[in-house]
């Protein structure tokens, strides 16, 4: 049983299709990401996912429930960190467990060690980068002991080099934790680097163009990034990514 299945969702916004037939699923413990055009929907599924919005057809089902309508299933870390400015890192982190009691102090303390802020537990959000704050806002989504994760392009305003160290701390902590993450970008390369399984967004309205599988183990990603097999799934995607693109431009 996929820890996540969305059958046939749709979703209308203002008498606009935004969501047309969408059917993807997530097994536990796996890493998936969602790639497409600007403004295809990405951000609105997660809100439909997240029990913000409801969908008017489909399901959504999170380890064998349904739950569309509901809040508070799973754990979502924005594009900005949003973090509260006039509270510390372990307050910003502590506000999961304010809002639904999950962890006790020892055990915010211990995800902090874990995930490497330890040092500035008792810092204010300025204090930190960039890629420290959405350290932050990930544990934070961490600290909800939500099943399934579910990351809006949190790497997308950082720079170049901070970016890919981002990368590596979230591949690193996806392992060791053995978490199950659903996670948009709109860089083809980062969705190689960290995924099992991609799915390519059609748009206007959204819906699954192609699922492909990333064909490489784990472990050897960051070795095999720039080989020939890399560049060769890259620009495949890159292809119906184009096209699609294309495609709505002529319409």
């Amino acid at each position: 049983m996929p820890l996540l299945e969305i059958k046939d969702l749709s979703f209308s916004y203002d008498n606009k299709q935004i969501i047309d037939q969408l059917s993807l699923q997530v097994n536990q413990g796996e890493f998936v990401s969602l790639i497409g055009p600007s403004g295809s929907g990405k951000s609105t599924l997660f809100y439909c996912i997240g029990g913000l919005h409801v969908p008017q057809d489909g399901e959504i089902w999170l380890h064998g429930k349904r739950v569309q309508g509901q809040r508070g299933q799973i754990g979502y870390m924005p594009q900005q960190p949003s973090l509260l400015p006039w509270r510390t890192i372990t307050e910003n982190v502590r506000l999961a467990q304010e809002l639904k009691n999950k962890l006790n102090d020892a055990e915010i303390s211990d995800l902090l060690d874990r995930a490497g802020l330890s040092d500035v537990a008792h810092h204010y959000p300025h204090e930190l980068s960039g890629g420290m704050q959405q350290r932050v806002a990930f544990t934070r989504a961490l600290a909800s002991r939500s099943q399934l994760l579910c990351l809006d392009e949190p790497f997308a305003a950082l720079d170049a080099l901070t970016r890919a160290n981002m990368q590596q701390w979230l591949f690193s902590l996806f392992i060791k934790e053995q978490l199950t993450i659903l996670f948009i970008t709109h860089s083809i390369d980062e969705a190689i680097l960290l995924s099992d399984r991609i799915y390519v967004l059609d748009a206007n309205p959204m819906s699954i163009k192609e699922e492909q599988i990333v064909p490489f183990p784990r472990e050897e990603r960051i070795t095999m990034r720039g080989s020939k097999e890399w560049l060769q799934l890259a620009r495949k995607l890159e292809d119906l990514l184009i096209t699609k693109e294309s495609e709505h431009a002529h319409l």
